[in-house]
């Protein structure tokens, strides 16, 4: 019974945690890829569901280097988009930027659970509720666990899927094959929604081939589950293809600055991130304990994980190094780390230190690693420019519907997201995108272009947040 308790009391303690500004606008930190993935759920509401050619509002060629007239947004497979409908559909009174947060939220919880469940049955009950507490509490998580973002479906969707495979190997009749096909379909839908999940599979392997070894499962078994796992995958892949010009570049996540071992790679990713961030500096002690940490039942799955990271760290070098949410999906493999090193931390005072001390230490590290961790990352949760909020609420009272507008603002499509327009996200050559259909302009910069437009278009609405002006004379 209290260890039920002490289970429930971390779900509706994360619950709460993450329902801190849940109701802030798109407008936050890394808000550009949020209000990319946002953009794609709000066309299934406005325009109907259509998971193969999803759209989103970026009519320019930023991304893929291709005019994108039409919209398209081929990265993901929209799992998460459909998702994030379902929960806008359950209440629309929440709205759409809301009802995605809680959609991550409600992921989040999930894998908070999975976490749990994971670490009890590979470590014993203790490290298994510890590690839910690191992904709890930890202010890196909690951020990551409230944004408008496909990552939480691949974290539950990865922890899942390796659950049913402990669950298939310890199974002996007609269930394994039930397990394993579970297993299979979340992993396919974890590297469909991220690829980047195929990094953290090494354990999913260990324990296929480890059942096949012992003549468990079959070889006919091993295919099946290594196509079903792969195969939505390559033909996803295979289908955007189509769409050129909805696919961004992506040939910089991997290395095309040199960026990879150079001293950068290392400070930004293990001192910055890692450290700073994830860890707040003090939790490093619990890291590195954890991973000195003789293995008992879980045999080498944590290590196996540890190998994941760094090969991620190392493959997609460019994509860690540039932005900090491509760590996200390293969390609940690090607190299982933190975990194992706090448990072996308290363990001490079963030897020849200080009970008391020793409990005082663990206490007093644990807060100042989640204080020091939450004084970098509260400052993520505000909206350091109202302005584009309240002139995109503008624009969506004074344009038409069917407008398109030029929304500048240094490429980043947050902004144009605020005017519930497809458009433009940056301004330049404004009559060649006049003849591409665009109808307005918006501005929260009263600069030269948008003196040189006041002076030659119609004027709409001008203050000192913002100006729009219609494209026409």
């Amino acid at each position: 019974m209290i260890k039920k308790v002490l289970v429930i009391g971390l779900l509706v303690l994360g619950l709460f945690l993450r329902l801190y500004k849940i109701d802030n606008p798109v407008a936050d930190w890394h808000s550009f890829r949020q209000a990319d993935t946002a953009s794609v759920s709000r066309n299934f509401i406005e325009k109907g569901v259509n998971l193969l050619v999803p759209t989103y509002h970026d009519n320019s060629n930023i991304q893929s280097g291709v005019d994108n007239p039409h919209g398209y947004r081929m990265v993901e497979f929209p799992l998460y988009n459909l998702l994030h409908y379902s929960v806008y559909q359950l209440h629309p009174a929440w709205g759409v930027d809301m009802a995605g947060r809680l959609t991550s939220v409600f992921l989040s919880l999930i894998s908070i659970y999975l976490v749990f469940l994971i670490g009890e049955k590979l470590s014993g009950f203790f490290v298994g509720w510890l590690a839910a507490l690191f992904m709890t509490v930890l202010p890196f998580s909690i951020y990551y666990s409230r944004v408008i973002l496909p990552e939480p479906l691949m974290i539950v969707s990865i922890l899942a899927s390796y659950w049913f495979l402990i669950k298939m190997s310890e199974t002996q009749d007609l269930k394994k094959r039930l397990y394993l096909l579970f297993g299979s379909l979340l992993f396919a839908v974890a590297i469909l929604v991220k690829p980047f999940a195929i990094f953290f599979a090494l354990p999913h392997a260990a324990i296929v081939f480890r059942s096949w070894a012992k003549g468990e499962i079959n070889t006919l078994d091993v295919i099946f589950f290594s196509i079903l796992g792969f195969y939505p995958f390559i033909w996803w892949r295979k289908h955007i293809l189509s769409y050129p010009q909805g696919v961004p570049a992506s040939d910089w996540l991997l290395n095309s600055t040199g960026i990879r071992f150079r001293p950068a790679w290392f400070r930004w990713l293990f001192g910055e991130r890692l450290g700073k961030l994830i860890l707040g500096v003090y939790g490093t002690g619990f890291l590195t304990l954890g991973l000195i940490a003789k293995p008992k039942n879980e045999g080498i799955s944590y290590w196996l994980w540890g190998i994941g990271i760094l090969l991620y760290f190392s493959v997609v070098a460019g994509g860690n190094v540039q932005h900090d949410y491509y760590q996200a999906i390293i969390i609940p493999f690090i607190c299982f780390f933190l975990a194992k090193g706090t448990a072996l931390m308290l363990s001490l005072s079963q030897t020849t230190y200080s009970r008391f001390l020793t409990i005082l230490m663990t206490v007093i590290i644990f807060i100042s690693m989640i204080s020091l961790s939450w004084y970098d990352v509260k400052g993520w949760y505000q909206v350091n420019n109202w302005p584009i909020v309240e002139a995109g609420m503008a624009v969506d009272r004074l344009a038409p519907p069917d407008a398109k507008v030029i929304a500048p603002y240094n490429g980043d499509t947050a902004f144009l997201y605020q005017t519930h327009r497809p458009g433009w996200p940056i301004g330049y050559d404004i009559e060649d995108k006049m003849l591409k259909g665009a109808t307005y302009y918006v501005s929260v910069s009263y600069d030269d272009e948008a003196r040189n437009l006041e002076k030659k278009y119609t004027l709409v609405e001008k203050n000192d947040r913002f100006i729009i002006i219609k494209l026409s004379k």
